[in-house]
C-alpha cells in the first residue's frame, strides 16, 4: 500500500472515530484509554476491561491502545474487537499504533507513545483545540477493574484526609490533573541524583521543585485525569523526556517517573488521592484504601455487600491474592479464558475467609499465618479482592460465551490454581498444613 492511500486510510478512520464522539452532547466528553501490548494475556484483560466498562456505565468512548503487533496479530485484534467488542458498545474502540520495538524493561514505553500516536491520530490537537480542549482524558491500565463510574467530579470523594497535601477542589480543570497517589514519594527527582536540569533543560519549572512538593503533588499513577489540553501537553513532553530518565534511571519505573517530571516542568501539580484504586493488600496506603471494608466481617468478606459511595474507583488485579489454597493471579490464569471450550474459574464458597486462616500459594513456598487477632483485617482484604475478579472474570466470560459460542460451550467453573490432590485435600481438611 502505498503512503498517501495509508494516510487517507488513517484519516478515514479519525474521522469515523471523531463523528461518534462529537455527535454526543454531553459536556465535558470523556475519553477513557488503557495501553496493552498483543500478547495473549493483555488480550482477556482487555476483554474483561471493556465488559466492566460496560456493566458500571462508564460514560464517554474508552478505547484500547494496542502497540507492538505484526500485520496479522493486528487484523486478529480488529476482528474480535468488531466481532466482541463493538456490539457492546458503538462507544469502545480499537487504537492500533505503530510498532517502536520498546519490549522488556522498556515495554511500559508504549503507554506514552501510545497515548500520543491516539491523540494526534484520533482528536487530532492542536488543530481542532476547541473540539478537546476542555474534555477529560482518563488513563487507566488494562488490569484495571472499575467498580463505579470514574469523571471529573471528586466532590463526595471522602474527606479530606484521603487527600495528599490536602482537597484543593472538587473538579478536574485545567492546570491541576487528577492521579492516584502512588508510593514512590518524591524518587522521581531524588533518583535522578542532581542531574534533573540534563533531562528537562536549565530553565524548567520543575528545577524550582521542593521534595515537600515532589512528594504532595507529583507522585502520580493511574487513574490518571486531565483535560484534553492538559493531557496533549503531558503525553508530548513524557515521550521527549522519558529516554533520558531511563539513561539516568534505567529501571522499569522510568516511565512513571518521566510523567511526574513532565508535570513538573508544566507547572502542573497535580490532586492526588489515596483511594482512587485498590491493589496491594499490603502495600503503600493500604489502610485509607481500604476503609470500605472495615465494618466487613469475615463471614461476609467474599460477597460484601459495600455502597458504591464508599468504594474505590477501580481494582488493580496486579498483585496475587489467596485464602487457603483458593487463588488468584493474572500471570498463572490460562490466556484462552474466553475461548468457548476453555473453563471458567472454579469459585470461594462464600465464607471462605472464615473458614481459613491461612494461604499457600501456588509455589508451595509463599504462605501466611493471619490465626492472629491482629492479622485477621488481611484475610477480609484478600478474599475481597479475589472473590470480585475471579466473580467479575467468571460472569464476563459466560456472558460472552453466551452471545458468541454455540449451546455446547464450557461453563463448568472448575479451573483452580493449585495442584489437584492438594486443592482437594484443602477442600477436605480447613486445618492449616504448616
Amino acid at each position: 500500500m502505498n503512503g498517501s492511500l495509508k494516510n487517507s486510510l488513517n484519516l478515514v478512520h479519525a474521522e469515523k472515530i471523531n463523528r461518534i464522539v462529537l455527535e454526543r452532547k454531553e459536556k465535558p466528553r470523556y475519553f477513557t484509554v488503557f495501553s496493552t501490548s498483543c500478547s495473549p494475556q493483555q488480550n482477556w484483560q482487555s476483554l474483561l476491561f471493556f465488559y466492566v466498562a460496560y456493566k458500571v456505565k462508564q460514560p464517554g468512548n474508552i478505547t484500547r491502545i494496542v502497540s507492538g503487533c505484526n500485520p496479522n496479530e493486528a487484523d486478529a485484534l480488529r476482528k474480535i474487537h468488531r466481532e466482541k467488542i463493538s456490539t457492546l458498545s458503538d462507544r469502545f474502540h480499537l487504537h492500533v499504533t505503530p510498532d517502536w520495538g520498546f519490549r522488556d524493561q522498556k515495554k511500559y514505553w508504549n503507554k506514552p507513545h501510545g497515548l500520543l500516536h491516539w491523540m494526534k491520530n484520533e482528536l487530532r490537537p492542536p488543530n481542532n483545540v476547541d473540539e478537546y480542549d476542555d474534555d477529560i482524558i482518563i488513563i487507566l491500565d488494562p488490569d484495571m477493574l472499575l467498580l463505579k463510574p470514574i469523571t471529573n467530579d471528586f466532590g463526595d470523594f471522602h474527606k479530606d484526609d484521603f487527600w495528599i497535601g490536602g482537597k484543593r477542589i472538587e473538579k478536574v480543570r485545567h492546570s491541576t490533573p487528577f492521579a492516584q497517589h502512588y508510593g514512590f514519594g518524591n524518587a522521581w527527582l531524588t533518583s535522578l541524583k542532581g542531574n534533573l536540569s540534563y533531562v528537562v533543560g536549565k530553565n524548567s519549572p520543575a528545577l524550582k521543585v521542593t521534595l515537600t512538593e515532589a512528594s504532595n503533588y507529583y507522585p502520580a499513577g493511574p487513574p490518571y485525569l486531565a483535560t484534553g489540553k492538559d493531557m496533549f501537553a503531558l503525553a508530548e513532553s513524557w515521550v521527549k523526556f522519558l529516554p533520558r530518565v531511563h539513561e539516568l534511571y534505567p529501571q522499569f519505573m522510568a516511565e512513571m517517573h518521566a510523567y511526574c517530571i513532565a508535570a513538573a516542568h508544566l507547572e502542573m501539580p497535580h490532586q492526588l488521592a489515596k483511594g482512587f484504586m485498590v491493589s496491594s493488600v499490603t502495600g503503600a496506603n493500604k489502610e485509607k484504601s481500604f476503609m470500605f471494608l472495615d465494618d466487613v466481617t469475615r463471614e461476609k468478606a467474599c460477597n460484601a455487600k459495600v455502597s458504591p459511595n464508599k468504594l474505590p474507583f477501580v481494582l488493580h488485579y496486579c498483585q496475587r491474592y489467596a485464602i487457603g489454597r483458593w487463588f488468584f493471579s493474572k500471570y498463572k490464569l490460562h490466556e484462552n479464558i474466553f475461548d468457548c471450550d476453555a473453563e471458567l474459574v472454579r469459585e470461594p464458597p462464600s465464607n471462605v475467609a472464615q473458614m481459613y486462616d491461612w494461604y499457600i500459594f501456588p509455589n508451595g513456598i509463599e504462605k501466611n499465618d493471619y490465626s492472629k487477632p491482629e492479622s485477621q483485617h488481611f484475610l477480609v482484604k484478600h478474599a475481597w479482592m479475589m472473590c470480585t475478579i475471579i466473580f467479575s472474570l467468571n460472569e464476563a466470560v459466560f456472558q460472552m460465551k453466551k452471545k458468541h459460542c454455540s449451546p455446547k460451550a464450557n461453563y463448568n467453573k472448575s479451573f483452580h490454581f493449585h495442584n489437584d490432590d492438594e486443592f482437594q485435600d484443602m477442600l477436605r481438611n480447613v486445618t492449616r498444613p504448616f
